[in-house]
């Protein structure tokens, strides 16, 4: 697309902001915004507030040539777009050093998850050039946790096929350079109900589907079933959409897993925590006597319970008695309950629920970890103080919803909608107009509505609705919903936005309705039933302990860390937990003052129609949408009031250099109301500002942009100024001070270094002719400035000497020599090698000496067999040794080294081959200890090292080690780790080796607990 057509828009595209509008009344909006919509500008101002329409198809909006006419520029130098949106939030923080915030609200399906997709993007697109490789990394990361959460956090409901089922607020942490350098994300409110039960047209969330179409091998997790045969995820009878891509989007998930940071080990738990909710579904119970229940089961490969057992990692036993039955604990004893089915069924459909709820909470803390920033401290510079860590927020959370059936999540969710309208009308709206009415600014007062009422009618403590949810769940005995709505009845019925049956039976919403279990509420976007049905259940959100003991019990640690909770005893004391209600009231008052202490934008999310069509303006639902988001209210305020405003010291210290009035303000003038008005007189602004008690006041943005443009141009003026006389200065104090000095200077130091120079000739004369080439010499000091030349020189002597040094070593020995320089590099840690090893004569290959090895015979012909087979040239290293092996016992072998394979050879049976050698290259690292025993471990990539101790009289640690080192040099991440204790893999479990000395007659490995391996060794050794 052109760059005329980014720039420029003609009449026949709309006004670009609502406030430019002839009329303020409804009908002029929604002219305005429908010619939008079918033009594609989708975006339209409301002054700094950006009202965006869903379009339903991609629009070639958001390329490079896009990105580069929005940076940089004010918001309303180009037409209507997020990018400008974004920009003017990144500018705040660059120019004014404020933390700000993107608050993206409206209805589920309006797109708001897409926008704060390329609010990201673009930030990503716009920071520092200069550092762009870890910016495109980090930039990455924050991308593909969109990809994760949206897998594991959304799905298709009946208004949208990639709809966020909980709310996300995201931090975006920027350095000094203003370059980000990481973040942090919280959620709120997971519809965790969904896991166990969709509405028919709806699906389970999208990893259900994704790892039921997308993975290759299902039967690894026991999937043998068609996706519609499982009933956590058929209820909707719509498990394959023909818009979503499942095997596309879990090929996705992968790839931005391995972005983001997860291991193999991670993201295989994930799978098999998913898998393992597919089979809780179809997990059923039989009846016993009516009181009692058991696990049904099946002899084939679909046996549920086997599988929920092999996917956890937990034993058959236990997860069938957690589900059958429930310990409880009074007066320290320990009582065993059983279930009947009601109860199991309900204590499985909470487990799943649990389980995806932590896991998802377990991702986001993991991906916060990747995103940490390292340093938040203050960076003092001179009379300055800058915060060396600056954010963004971006807040995408769910819209107003409105179902056929709406309980306790809509409930939550429209409450949430609630703080978010509060938050808007007291940043944008109340706060606006009691601005100008205190600092005595003459406008027309705009009516609105205040909906704290309605987020008071929740929230209260002790009257409001979660209040008295939350005294029925504590209350003592069988308390039920219809118990809980005669309470909210009898304490609201005198509340105007509360109504029930019983409080208004004549009214027409009750007569299609079951009377007893609703009540409604009048929110601001508009009246919403409620059904009680599982109220107390969902806000209790009952986890017996035993399946928190369960859980933390898992052999597989990733998912025993998910449960730490379950590692407390049966019979401990713990206070009640709070309820899903309060800590999702809690977090949203939390979530409003966040939002309100930064510097607050505002994209206003529209939904055009109810079918996804990129061609459908249904006029009765934007209407709706645009009378709750209280748009026509703000485009009044905005028409009424001023665009700008700032303290008159500030005005002037900020204007007085532009150009006009430079000669009378600049650099000394007075920052008063008086000087304020001079400098728009002189602009002739004096039609468009307002003067308040203590700010002027700026009615349109031109005249800002203006007053911008104009102080850009003033800057350049001063800016030169100032190098002129910081050069002058320069030139004279240099003039004054240094040019008479150089010429002295210069001729001291050549002095001094000819003398220094002179007096190393003579200490170093004749040092070629002595036993040890001048070592013992002491060189003399040097003057300050020529500490940077003597070290040169130093180790110039120093490279000198080491040749001369080697140059006395035999040819015949200089490999040798080399070898055991490379060894000490690795063994610096290993006291025994530094005092005997290296000292020793090296023989390499042990076994053909007679004196080492009885059988010779047989072992050189078992070499000459191995270097015909494997092909190698020759036997590096080869000495007898005790072998650990996977069963924990001890094998004699003779561990041989070639330039190609190491070998473990059986000398009992003739130095026969056991197995195949082990290859160089799947060498990984080597450990050894830092004691005198001489064990040694292998790394491999196998995940099954070779654990080996030489029972010789020497040490040939040191000598092995050079060996492997010099094999490996070529391998940038090869090591030797020296420790007191070393660890090793074992049949892909780690153990810990540690050596105990005394006790035994001959060298044993022994098995203990806790993955511990002891190395026993006679006191003889």
């Amino acid at each position: 697309m052109a760059a005329g057509s980014i720039e420029h828009e003609g009449p026949d595209m709309g006004v670009g902001d609502f406030v430019l509008l002839s009329d303020i009344n409804m009908d002029a909006f929604m002219k305005n915004l429908k010619l939008r919509f079918e033009k594609g500008r989708i975006y339209t101002y409301i002054g700094e507030v950006l009202v965006s329409v869903n379009p339903y198809r991609d629009l070639p909006i958001y390329g490079p040539e896009y990105i580069k006419s929005y940076k940089g520029r004010e918001m309303f130098e180009r037409p209507a777009h997020i990018f400008a949106l974004a920009e003017a939030a990144y500018r705040t923080l660059k120019q004014r050093s404020l933390n700000s915030c993107i608050v993206i609200s409206g209805e589920s399906g309006s797109g708001k998850t897409e926008a704060s997709k390329i609010i990201l993007r673009y930030i990503a697109a716009v920071t520092n050039v200069s550092n762009q490789a870890e910016i495109q990394r980090i930039s990455n990361i924050l991308i593909q946790t969109n990809v994760i959460l949206e897998t594991f956090g959304n799905s298709r409901t009946n208004r949208n096929d990639n709809s966020s089922r909980f709310g996300k607020y995201m931090d975006l942490n920027f350095d000094y350079k203003f370059d980000p350098i990481g973040g942090k994300i919280q959620h709120y409110l997971l519809e965790k109900s969904r896991v166990i039960k969709q509405q028919l047209g709806e699906r389970n969330f999208h990893s259900f589907y994704q790892l039921l179409f997308g993975e290759n091998n299902l039967k690894e997790y026991g999937l043998n079933l068609k996706a519609e045969d499982y009933y956590y995820i058929n209820q909707g009878n719509c498990c394959k959409i023909p818009k979503i891509d499942d095997r596309n989007d879990y090929q996705q998930v992968k790839q931005a897993f391995k972005v983001v940071g997860f291991t193999q080990d991670e993201i295989s738990t994930i799978w098999k925590i998913v898998a393992a909710i597919v089979h809780l579904g179809n997990l059923q119970f039989t009846d016993v006597d009516g009181e009692h229940c058991s696990i049904t089961r099946s002899n084939d490969n679909n046996d549920q319970l086997k599988w929920i057992s092999k996917l956890l990692s937990c034993e058959e036993s236990d997860i069938s008695s957690t589900l059958t039955s429930r310990v409880v604990a009074a007066r320290n004893e320990v009582i065993q309950a059983r279930q009947n089915m009601t109860r199991a069924n309900y204590g499985r459909d909470a487990l799943s629920k649990a389980l995806y709820e932590r896991l998802f909470e377990w991702l986001i803390k993991h991906i916060n970890k990747t995103l940490a920033k390292e340093n938040n401290e203050q960076l003092t510079h001179g009379y300055r103080t800058v915060q060396s860590s600056l954010v963004i927020g971006v807040l995408d959370i769910y819209g107003f919803e409105i179902f056929e059936n709406n309980s306790f999540e809509q409930l939550c969710i429209n409450y949430c909608n609630e703080k978010l309208q509060q938050l808007f009308i007291e940043l944008v709206l109340k706060q606006e107009q009691e601005e100008y009415e205190r600092e005595n600014i003459t406008w027309q007062h705009i009516d609105y509505f205040n909906n704290k009422i309605i987020c008071d009618l929740i929230e209260q403590s002790r009257t409001g609705i979660i209040a008295h949810l939350d005294e029925a769940c504590i209350a003592v005995g069988n308390i039920t919903d219809e118990m809980f709505l005669d309470s909210i009845n009898k304490a609201l019925k005198s509340h105007k936005h509360f109504s029930s049956w019983k409080l208004s039976p004549g009214d027409k919403i009750w007569k299609s309705i079951n009377n007893n279990k609703h009540f409604l509420i009048r929110h601001y976007a508009g009246d919403v039933v409620y059904s009680v049905d599982g109220f107390l259940d969902k806000n209790r959100d009952t986890l017996f302990d035993d399946f928190k003991r369960l859980l933390f019990n898992s052999k597989n640690p990733i998912l025993s860390s998910m449960w730490p909770e379950g590692e407390k005893s049966i019979t401990s004391v713990t206070r009640r937990p709070l309820t899903a209600g309060t800590i999702f009231r809690n977090s949203m008052i939390s979530l409003s003052n966040l939002l309100s202490s930064k510097q607050p934008f505002y994209v206003r999310c529209i939904k055009p129609n109810d079918e996804k069509s990129p061609n459908i303006f249904d006029q009765t639902r934007v209407e709706h949408q645009i009378a709750y988001l209280g748009l026509l209210e703000n485009v009044r305020v905005r028409r009424a009031g001023f665009c700008h405003r700032t303290p008159y010291d500030r005005f002037v210290q900020r204007y007085k250099i532009i150009d006009s009035v430079r000669s009378k303000l600049y650099p000394r003038g007075v920052p008063t109301k008086e000087n304020a008005a001079y400098i728009c007189r002189e602009l002739n602004l004096e039609n468009d500002v307002a003067y308040g008690n203590t700010k002027l006041f700026i009615k349109q943005p031109v005249s800002l942009f203006e007053l911008e443009k104009k102080r850009t141009a003033g800057l350049q003026f001063i800016v030169v100024i100032l190098q002129k006389y910081t050069r002058s200065w320069k030139q004279y104090r240099l003039y004054r001070r240094e040019i008479s000095v150089i010429k002295i200077q210069n001729f001291f130091k050549k002095y001094r270094a000819r003398s220094y120079i002179n007096k190393l000739n003579e200490l170093f004369r004749n040092v070629s002719n002595t036993s040890d080439f001048g070592k013992s010499i002491k060189w003399p000091a040097p003057k300050p400035g020529f500490i940077p030349m003597n070290n040169m020189l130093k180790k110039t002597y120093q490279r000198w000497r080491a040749y001369k040094v080697i140059q006395r070593i035999p040819d015949d020995q200089r490999a040798i020599f080399e070898l055991k320089l490379l060894a000490a590099d690795y063994l610096r840690q290993r006291p025994t090698f530094q005092e005997t090893s290296i000292r020793q004569e090296w023989k390499g290959d042990y076994l053909l000496l007679p004196e080492e090895n009885s059988h010779s015979l047989e072992y050189r012909k078992s070499i000459s067999e191995l270097r015909g087979k494997d092909n190698f040239n020759h036997v590096l290293f080869s000495t007898l040794s005790i072998k650990l092996n996977t069963h924990i016992k001890t094998d004699e072998r003779a561990i041989i080294l070639t330039e190609r394979y190491l070998y473990k050879l059986d000398p009992k049976k003739g130095f026969h081959i056991r197995k195949s050698g082990i290859s160089i290259d799947d060498i990984i690292s080597l450990s050894v200890t830092s004691g005198k025993e001489q064990l040694i471990v292998v790394h491999l990539t196998s995940n099954h090292d070779l654990v080996f101790y030489m029972h010789t009289k020497n040490d040939r640690v040191g000598e092995f080690v050079g060996h492997v080192a010099k094999l490996k040099r070529r391998a940038s991440n090869f090591q030797v780790d020296v420790q007191r204790y070393v660890s090793a893999t074992l049949d892909k479990n780690k153990y810990v080796i540690n050596v105990t000395w005394g006790g035994v007659d001959k060298i044993e490995f022994r098995k203990g607990s806790n993955k511990n391996i002891s190395l026993m060794l006679p006191n003889s050794e």
